[in-house]
């Protein structure tokens, strides 16, 4: 008799997802459980059992988080199998069931499957240059500033964010793209003009992906549950063509979509502004009196953007980039002029 906990992927969508790997090793262990909380899917647990050749037990919401305790000693006396929705370990609390699990001496097995994480190229974009995923929340759990963190994290470097939208299995409640897109408008930091992918019901006989501006997206009809959107990053030319040709993208909207990170807005604006200052400037007649008073409140500038670039460095690196710029120019022109003395 084998003692081993498997956790077995069963898929995006249905049962029918499963692989043949996982259908024998829910149909060899001794007992089965499944948890479903996670994600919506198009099956039964009449199905599963149907599908395992055996009773499968249902974990509530808590379950695997609070009582894997009692999987791992259930999995020292018998074969022990999970069903997870989607792919087993898209989720951080299956990954503590695991390390707990071998810090018990307990065997354990994954066996992978289909998820929104792979299913995203049916977009025609590249899983290669997804950036941080990240969850819009429903309304009521407050606002939405992570998301628009990690969209503007994940721009820099020219990634694609996927947003998951939230779900309430007990209430069998779900986000829909319209409500997640309503949100970000609430914010007033998030163009309406914005390119996004609307995915829904990936990997189901019956998909539906629309590529369009924010503001089109709000409006557009995606049908049943479950969403997700993606905001865009750099896109190769063969993205462009996947998204006109497979999410029915107008042209227009790709043709305007550009992908600026914070830095280089910051560097083009400043480049811009510097060099109108050069084109402008004069000279003032020399020699000029400059007071001991006048250093020190340089000086004291100079400590001012450096506490900017300290509160900054968190959420905002290229205001905080900028703030040091700004420090390290006067320190230098101070030392260029002779007034102050130090070495880098």
């Amino acid at each position: 008799m084998t003692m081993k906990l498997t956790l077995v992927s069963i898929g995006i969508n249905s049962h029918l997802d499963m692989s043949l790997r996982g259908v024998e090793a829910a149909r060899n262990a001794e007992q089965v459980y499944a948890e479903m909380y996670t994600m919506k899917m198009d099956t039964t647990l009449g199905e599963l059992e149907e599908l395992a050749g055996q009773q499968v037990i249902p974990l509530p919401r808590g379950d695997m988080e609070e009582h894997g305790e009692a999987l791992i000693n259930a999995a020292k006396e018998m074969d022990v199998a999970v069903l997870v929705g989607g792919d087993a370990l898209s989720a951080t609390t299956h990954i503590s069931l695991l390390l707990d699990a071998r810090k018990e001496g307990v065997e354990t097995e994954v066996i992978h499957g289909s998820s929104i994480f792979t299913s995203i190229t049916d977009t025609g974009l590249s899983i290669y240059k997804f950036g941080k995923t990240v969850t819009v929340p429903f309304p009521e759990k407050g606002p939405v500033d992570s998301v628009l963190r990690t969209l503007q994290e994940n721009r820099e470097y020219g990634n694609h964010t996927l947003m998951l939208l939230d779900l309430n299995m007990d209430e069998n409640r779900y986000l829909g793209i319209n409500e997640a897109i309503k949100q970000l408008f609430e914010t007033e930091k998030f163009s309406r003009d914005t390119l996004l992918i609307g995915v829904a019901r990936l990997g189901s006989m019956f998909p539906t992906i629309k590529a369009d501006t924010a503001e089109a997206l709000s409006q557009y009809d995606f049908g049943g549950s479950p969403h997700a959107l993606i905001a865009p990053g750099r896109l190769h030319f063969l993205e462009e063509d996947a998204l006109e040709t497979l999410a029915g993208c107008p042209r227009k909207v790709i043709d305007a979509h550009e992908v600026q990170s914070e830095i280089d807005r910051l560097i083009a604006k400043y480049t811009q502004g510097c060099r109108k200052v050069l084109e402008e400037i004069k000279n003032k007649e020399l020699p000029v009196t400059i007071t001991e008073g006048q250093v020190k409140e340089m000086i004291e500038h100079t400590e001012r953007y450096l506490d900017d670039a300290e509160y900054y460095k968190t959420d905002q690196k290229g205001v905080a980039l900028t703030s040091v710029a700004y420090a390290e120019g006067i320190l230098d022109a101070l030392n260029l002029l002779g007034l102050v003395e130090f070495e880098w």
